[in-house]
């Protein structure tokens, strides 16, 4: 500034366009290139895995101890470690079981249902208007229904003859078995 003139340059800027002191996404990161949504984990929901130790892999890198949700693929070939919605493993799926006997009521025939299923079978659908009336109420007042109780566990030991982590994920009617092999 010369004399109080502005110079043509500072007069120039368009003061309409937007400016931000800061970008809106310090990372660069928008929020579905995170790795949650591109593995595209089916609920929020899923059993937590407590590791004790320090699990170290061959390039160097290593999972700390700490509370981490285990959740299953899609396509059942992959167990995901996940630490606060952020990916921390991909654990291949070595061996999966779903329990066909429970798996075969839901998906038998009327014709061949005996007296006793076709009265459970009964009770279900009794319970299931009642708790679409809920469900109802519960909208019409803003309020959020509880869920129903799933059950869910994740284990994880470790096998000294391998020399790997056993990984056991168990939710509703599926289980599946991965291993993280360690570096000795």
């Amino acid at each position: 500034m010369i004399d109080g003139i502005i110079t043509p340059k500072i007069r120039d800027i368009d003061y309409l366009a937007p400016t931000a002191p800061y970008p809106a996404i310090p990372s660069g990161i928008t929020v579905h290139q995170s790795s949650l949504y591109r593995y595209a984990i089916p609920t929020d929901e899923q059993p937590t895995l407590t590791i004790l130790d320090y699990i170290p892999d061959y390039n160097g890198n290593f999972i700390k101890p700490g509370h981490y949700e285990l959740a299953l693929s899609d396509d059942r070939e992959f167990l995901y470690l996940i630490e606060s919605k952020d990916l921390i493993a991909v654990i291949p799926v070595f061996k999966l079981a779903e329990n066909e006997k429970e798996l075969a009521k839901y998906y038998k025939d009327k014709k061949e249902l005996t007296k006793d299923e076709k009265a459970e079978l009964r009770k279900k659908k009794r319970k299931e208007k009642f708790q679409k009336i809920i469900d109802a109420k519960y909208t019409k007042s803003g309020a959020t229904p509880p869920k129903e109780y799933e059950h869910m566990e994740a284990s994880i030991e470790y096998i000294k003859d391998g020399g790997y982590y056993l990984i056991m994920y168990e939710k509703g009617f599926i289980r599946a078995w991965g291993a993280i092999k360690i570096k000795q």
